[in-house]
Order: structure tokens, then sequence, then C-alpha cells
């Protein structure tokens, strides 16, 4: 890039990452490691003419070029959540429109800035948060693809996210959701901030329309003394 550009950029913060790097550091294995490269296979046959990927630690920093492919790029979005859960891992992050720089020794941008800003103050528990002015923005441009009618996007006390279940994966996520809540469990750092990102999880996936009207919660209940 010449010149800063308006571009998207998707701000994603893997969770639990210091307390899973301390504890190899402590066993001497690497498994975060391995297990952040599996997920990060994700963007091996991404196109990188379209969308650009920088990770570094815990941070991964999504771009993509033009409104023509922003649904495709929620669609990736989408995947990389799946990814990052299949090795049990749950990221969190934010959607952003802004101006964007970006060359080999600097990375100059407000889109960052504010998908952090979004990550940190808005997306709370795992899911990846969308500016609602990007969804203004499609609302009311005719000539913007209609992502409306993709079902990707939900909306929480009017806070717009991407909606990664479909009738196909919600076993799956349920089941996965559920093994990283039993892992954690015996966490030193499992603090009533981290139950309760699990429990907002757990609700995001039991209010789903494609939820079993069987499913339960399998995030302890509340027992008498």
């Amino acid at each position: 890039m010449m010149g800063p550009v308006h571009l998207y950029v998707a701000f994603l913060d893997v969770l639990a990452y210091r307390e899973r790097l301390e504890q190899d550091r402590q066993s001497g294995n690497l498994d975060l490691r391995n297990e952040l490269s599996s997920a990060l296979r994700v963007f091996d046959n991404v196109n990188d003419a379209v969308f650009q990927v920088q990770a570094i630690s815990d941070t991964i920093i999504v771009t993509c070029l033009n409104h023509d492919h922003f649904p495709e790029f929620l669609w990736l979005l989408r995947g990389v959540f799946l990814s990052f859960l299949g090795q049990c891992l749950f990221i969190r992050g934010a959607v952003a429109y802004s101006r964007h720089f970006q060359s080999n020794r600097l990375t100059y941008s407000h889109g960052v800035a504010r998908g952090y800003e979004l990550e940190s103050q808005q997306a709370v528990y795992p899911r990846i948060v969308i500016d609602d002015n990007v969804v203004k923005m499609y609302e009311v441009g005719e000539e913007l693809p209609n992502i409306r009618s993709a079902g990707l996007l939900c909306k929480e006390k009017g806070v717009f996210f991407l909606d990664i279940l479909t009738a196909d994966n919600w076993g799956y996520v349920y089941s996965q959701a559920a093994t990283i809540y039993r892992k954690s469990l015996s966490s030193s750092r499992f603090s009533e901030g981290a139950f309760n990102k699990h429990l907002r999880f757990e609700r995001y996936l039991l209010s789903s329309r494609h939820a079993p009207k069987d499913a339960r919660p399998y995030v302890g209940k509340i027992e008498a003394y």
C-alpha cells in the first residue's frame, strides 16, 4: 500500500493465552504453539490479494480490501472462530472499517485501534463484534452486498456480532464449548469474570434458532448448601 486506505479490519484476541503460555513454560511442552499453528491453517488457502493476515502472540489481525468481499470476509471469520474452537481455544474480537496502512515494518491503523476498542469494551465473551457503523453502511448503501439475508449477524442489547452457528455445526460448537468450560474449572485463573464469559457463550448457544429443543446448559448450576 502506498498510503493509508479505508478497509475492513478484524482485531482478534486468543483468550487464556497467557495462562496457556505459562503452562507450556512450566511443563517444557509446546502444546499452545502446536494448537495455534493448527488453528491458523485456516488461512492457508485464503486469497492474500484480498485478505491479509498478521498473527503476533495472542493477537490476530485480518484485513479485507473492498466492499464486494465483505460477506466473504465474514464467512472467513466464522471459519477462523471454528478453527480455534477445534483446538479448544476461544477467540474474541471486533470488525471495524477505517484507515489502515501496512508495510513490512510498520502498521498504522485507525481500524486496528477501533477494533481493539470494540473487542475490549463490547465483545465481553467469545464472539466477534461488528461495528454498528459498518452495519449501517450496508443498510443504506444500495450498491453494497446484502448481508442481512446471509444469516451471519446477531444482535444483543444493541451490539451486532458474527453468528458462527449453523444447523450443521451447533452440536459441534456446543460440545467444544462444554469441553473448554470443563477444562477451565481447574484453572487458578477461573475467576468470576471467566465464569461469566462461559455463561454468556452458553446463553448464546441455547438461544440460537439452531439449538435443539432438548438442549440443556453445561455450565454448573447453583446448589443449595
